[in-house]
Order: C-alpha cells, then sequence, then structure tokens
C-alpha cells in the first residue's frame, strides 16, 4: 500500500506540459478545478438557504465533470441526473430549459437526440460571451432547480 502512495505522490509533482500554439490551433477558455469547487461551495450554500437537498455537478466546456457534491439528504437517483443536465448545457452551450420548454411547445422529440437533455436545472457558466462550464442539478422541483442553476450561473466570474 505505502507504493501506492508513492506513486500519487509523483504523479502530484507533474505539471501540465505548456501547450504549443500555432495559426491551426485556438486556446480553449474552460472553468478552472479551484472556480468549479468554488461553485459547487456556493451553489450548496444557496440550495441549503433555500431548504433544498441536491445534487450539483459542475463540468467543463466538453462536459466533463470537474466537481460534484450530493447533499446530505439528497436521493440516490439525482446522481446521474445533475452530471447529465450539467453535460448536456456544456456540450450545447445552453441552459437546458431551452430544451425542455422547446420540447413542450413544439413537441418536439428532441429527447431522442444524443446528449440533449430536455429538463431544468441546467445552466451554463459564461465569460463575456463563451461558455467556460455549466452546473446540473437534481433532486427538487423543476422551478427550484432551474431558480439554482440560473443564480449560480450569475455568480460565476
Amino acid at each position: 500500500m505505502k507504493w501506492m502512495f508513492t506513486v500519487l505522490a509523483a504523479l502530484a509533482s507533474f505539471s501540465a506540459p505548456a501547450l504549443a500554439q500555432s495559426s491551426s490551433t485556438a486556446p480553449q477558455l474552460n472553468i478552472t478545478t479551484e472556480a468549479a469547487l468554488n461553485m459547487a461551495h456556493y451553489a450548496v450554500g444557496l440550495a441549503e438557504s433555500r431548504h433544498l437537498k441536491l445534487c450539483i455537478a459542475i463540468e467543463d466546456t466538453d462536459g466533463n465533470l470537474v466537481a460534484f457534491t450530493r447533499m446530505q439528504g439528497a436521493y440516490a437517483g439525482c446522481v446521474e441526473a445533475s452530471i447529465a443536465k450539467a453535460k448536456s448545457a456544456a456540450r450545447f452551450a445552453r441552459n437546458t430549459i431551452e430544451f425542455f420548454d422547446a420540447a413542450r411547445a413544439q413537441n418536439l422529440p428532441i429527447g431522442f437526440v444524443p446528449g440533449i437533455l430536455p429538463s431544468a436545472g441546467g445552466a451554463v457558466f459564461k465569460q463575456g460571451d463563451v461558455v467556460v462550464g455549466s452546473i446540473g442539478t437534481s433532486g427538487d422541483t423543476n422551478e427550484n432547480e432551474q431558480a439554482l442553476v440560473i443564480d449560480a450561473a450569475k455568480h460565476f466570474h
């Protein structure tokens, strides 16, 4: 078991290589781990102040999980749903309520499009006009989840 700690310590000492940029590549703005953890913490605070018990997922621009928390008392089924909402928002660069509203108003079968989750509770984080990450929540009503992600997204900077 001691060898595992040695390996983990060695891995922790590596720093990511600097990426060379050419005229064929562009840097992608993305939420940092620190910002994702801060946003998860902020969202938990909002949820607690509203007496909600949620699962909260924070994802990067590509829809990869960066931070996650399941609040005490949140039901187990909300784990995958919160992650899916954050992934859908990030990958399509829009709040999931837009898919939800379109599906209901126009009877669109967009729920069959891979990666789109037509549901409340997913929102993007932006830096200026650029999406840099997302949040997904699950565990309460559509209205409460949507209000929380919108308020959390407004707090992102």
